[in-house]
């Protein structure tokens, strides 16, 4: 059953629009370099090849028919927070100085790493591989693999790619991709789903990936784009009622209105800075969710409940966890209590969802998970980790969210010492796996108990 509480008096309606359209067939003038730096640079010219022949039209083996529950997502009311009570002391922070390469260790040094990074006591860390590529998402397949989306230019050009942990062996699956971003499985199946774009700066898309087939083009017409890197459709989960969650940036930064319009702001689209639903053919498009400013990842705990992490404005401010609340508005672009002087003022009749955990400024929440393994004590079920990305202080770290039955929820950092993190997974047997952005390494977490 989902759970998403839809606000009174408003109900979500379903709009059947099939995307269509073929990606671009242009030669690249571009070889893929993966380069590892501390900063990602994209290079605004860079015109990708998109090679992996997808057809316009996705027709299932089977009409797949799940029958949507309504998310009832309600926000945590405001009480009197407890103090921090958790089974197992927080990771402690590392110093950013002394090491071989700067701030950390070298790419190949990962005695060095297992030294730099922390994890709570009573967990182990060890290294569980590497990626050919700079991740963004990762999951575990029903065969056990680990499977990730990559850059391997730096900037956009990217591919999907399986890791045997065991035999450290690496499939790429699909390549010659543009702008990689979401994956998921759909359950009691081998299909993955994933997000990318059609064009550098056009055609926000969904695909399907079954083994030995080129991706299936399930969509075209998604949201698209603000940026070479932001804007565009981002994380994918599937609820409990069988339906495809999808998260959708929008393509302004604060509503902002281009310069040829005569207007201040400009009206988001119907699809932008939303979570959206689809049928697994992506047949059709529904709004669960809107006034999200560049959703990035979406996770279900075993209540139903859907929780997204959002990237804030380019001053630096917005970025927070979130519960959604079905037909619901969260916020953006109406963010001047937040200090944004060009946001829009909020309308007398719109009360948004507040935020279920403000995040330090420039964090740029990424990816997120539920716990729902069975290795780690039993507290931690459907706590949430979050991969906070960037370079500042409060961040690059795993946060560790404890869910509590009417109060606000406790955090607590569960993996410091990381340079970029960029999404984590529980692996088949509990454990939980890190992805970090720079070098592709994965890092390991696992109870040892004491």
């Amino acid at each position: 059953m989902v759970v998403i509480t839809a606000a009174p008096g408003q109900e979500a309606t379903p709009t059947r629009i099939v995307g269509g359209g073929v990606p671009p067939t242009a030669t690249s003038t571009v070889t893929p370099t993966f380069t590892p730096t501390y900063t990602l640079t994209p290079t605004p010219t860079l015109t990708p090849t998109f090679t992996s022949t997808p057809t316009p039209s996705f027709t299932p083996t089977s009409t797949p028919t799940p029958t949507p529950g309504l998310i009832t997502l309600t926000p945590v009311p405001t009480l009197p927070e407890e103090p921090l009570s958790l089974a197992t002391v927080e990771a402690g922070l590392q110093p950013t100085a002394g090491w071989s390469c700067g701030d950390f260790p070298c790419e190949d040094d990962v005695e060095g790493f297992l030294q730099r990074i922390s994890v709570p006591e009573g967990f182990r860390l060890s290294y569980a591989g590497r990626l050919p590529g700079q991740p963004r998402s990762i999951t575990y397949g029903p065969d056990g693999r680990l499977y990730a989306t990559v850059i391997t230019d730096g900037a956009q050009a990217g591919a999907i790619v399986a890791l045997d942990e065991v035999a450290g062996a690496v499939e790429v699956l699909a390549d010659n991709l543009i702008a990689p971003e979401g994956l998921a499985f759909r359950p009691g199946t081998d299909i993955l789903y994933f997000t990318a774009r059609t064009d550098s700066l056009a055609g926000g898309a969904l695909f399907s990936l079954q083994p030995g087939d080129p991706p299936r083009l399930l969509r075209d017409d998604l949201p698209c784009c603000y940026s070479i890197v932001s804007g565009q459709p981002n994380g994918i989960a599937f609820g409990p009622d069988g339906y495809l969650y999808l998260a959708a940036g929008a393509l302004t930064d604060h509503s902002e209105a281009s310069p040829t319009l005569p207007e201040l702001y400009e009206t988001p689209g119907r699809w932008e800075g939303a979570v959206l639903r689809l049928p697994p053919d992506g047949s059709a498009v529904e709004v669960v969710a809107s006034g999200f400013h560049n959703p990035i990842d979406l996770a279900f705990t075993g209540d139903g409940q859907l929780y997204v992490t959002d990237t804030g404005l380019l001053i630096g401010v917005g970025d927070r966890l979130m519960r959604l609340v079905e037909g619901a508005h969260h916020g953006w672009p109406y963010w001047r209590e937040r200090g944004c002087l060009e946001c829009p003022v909020i309308p007398p009749d719109l009360t948004p969802i507040p935020d279920l955990v403000t995040l330090p400024g420039e964090s740029r929440p990424r990816g997120l998970i539920a716990y729902q393994g069975g290795q780690f004590p039993p507290e931690y079920r459907d706590n949430l980790f979050v991969a906070l990305w960037n370079g500042v202080e409060g961040a690059q770290r795993i946060l560790r969210v404890r869910l509590l039955p009417g109060r606000p929820p406790q955090t607590a950092a569960f993996m410091t010492g990381l340079i970029r993190p960029a999404d984590v997974a529980v692996a088949p047997d509990g454990s939980l796996v890190v992805a970090d952005f720079i070098y592709g390494n994965l890092w390991r977490a696992e109870y040892t108990g004491g």
